[in-house]
């Protein structure tokens, strides 16, 4: 498990692409997506870069695919982390949205994961008591959650 000494990288996810489709794109093509297959490209591509191995649980609707929210569940396996993480898709009416979840336990307590782990992030407030909230643009927060001794981050961001 990552320690908070490491900072994390916390990049954003990169504009849509329309390079060559990966292997869940393909999957999600072959199941009838067709308008969100550039999304599900670049937010795929972007979870699991730099992972030694990935793989992707795909729940898309059998019902008009390509008018419906297509959900993916990924297990990421980098160096130092095992990690999981989930994207959603929706059909827009020029373009395709998205969000992406990604899970990663931390050793250290969330006030530590927050300072060293996401220096980079503006501290907003607490969801209600517990959970500290981090910011990283309008569309990118970090929700961090005390698992024990340790924390428990969860990055999400909304993409267009």
């Amino acid at each position: 498990m990552p320690v908070a000494a490491t900072p994390a990288v916390v990049k954003k996810a990169p504009v849509e692409n329309t390079g060559p489709l990966n292997s869940v794109a393909q999957a999600a093509q072959k199941a009838g997506v067709v308008d969100c297959l550039g999304r599900i490209n670049q937010v795929s591509n972007f979870l699991v870069a730099g992972a030694q191995q990935s793989g992707a649980s795909l729940m898309i609707p059998a019902q008009a695919p390509n008018e419906r929210v297509a959900s993916m569940a990924f297990e990421i396996k980098s160096p130092q982390v095992l990690s999981y993480a989930s994207a959603d898709f929706a059909p827009l009416s020029a373009s395709c949205g998205g969000t992406y979840e990604a899970v990663t336990h931390w050793q250290n307590n969330c006030k530590d994961v927050a300072t060293k782990g996401y220096a980079q992030l503006k501290f907003i407030g607490v969801i209600q008591s517990s959970i500290l909230v981090l910011e990283g643009g309008p569309q990118l927060r970090v929700f961090l959650m005390p698992a024990g001794t340790g924390c428990v981050a969860i990055k999400k961001e909304v993409v267009y």
